[in-house]
């Protein structure tokens, strides 16, 4: 999986204590659009799903095993460890039935449990460098660590030179 790049206002709401990354239901939305760094919510309340503020890149449309808001990351696990946070989860397999899925290229990672449901707080992003889509009866796993199990991904909250 291509590394995560974390959204700018992922930094001030973990000052603001708006997640709890042991216990949040978090998502992972896919689009075919680029999200921006500087976006700070994802909508729920529209179909699809839109992440909001700079890029309005809009989800992917449910259909063919694709559900509206993604994939969940379930076993979601925050740490930190000399200044850098580490969040961790069970990967996220999404398998094409009955038909194609996508294209799209950026996976949004967000957090379900927070805000409205037109308010829900971005963390992340993740970008294919192309368009993929899925055909039916073809899988991808979005989270695969280095033995090809968990979803892993460090994310550095904050650097002090």
């Amino acid at each position: 999986m291509p590394a995560f790049t974390k959204f700018q206002q992922f930094v001030g709401d973990i000052g603001t204590a708006k997640h709890d990354l042991n216990a949040d239901t978090l998502m992972l939305l896919l689009t075919n659009t680029a999200p921006n760094v500087a976006d700070t919510i994802v909508d729920t309340t529209t179909t699809p799903c839109t992440v909001k503020s700079t890029s309005n890149a809009a989800e992917i449309a449910a259909g063919s095993g694709y559900t509206k808001k993604g994939g969940q990351v379930a076993a979601n696990a925050y740490s930190q460890s000399a200044g850098t946070a580490k969040l961790t989860g069970n990967k996220v397999t999404i398998t094409a039935s009955g038909g194609s899925i996508g294209p799209f290229r950026y996976a949004v990672l967000f957090n379900d449990s927070k805000g409205t449901t037109a308010t829900r707080p971005v963390i992340a992003y993740a970008d294919y460098g192309s368009a993929i889509t899925l055909n039916d009866g073809e899988s991808i796993t979005f989270g695969k660590d280095t033995a090809g199990n968990n979803w892993d991904a460090t994310i550095p909250i904050l650097s002090v030179a």
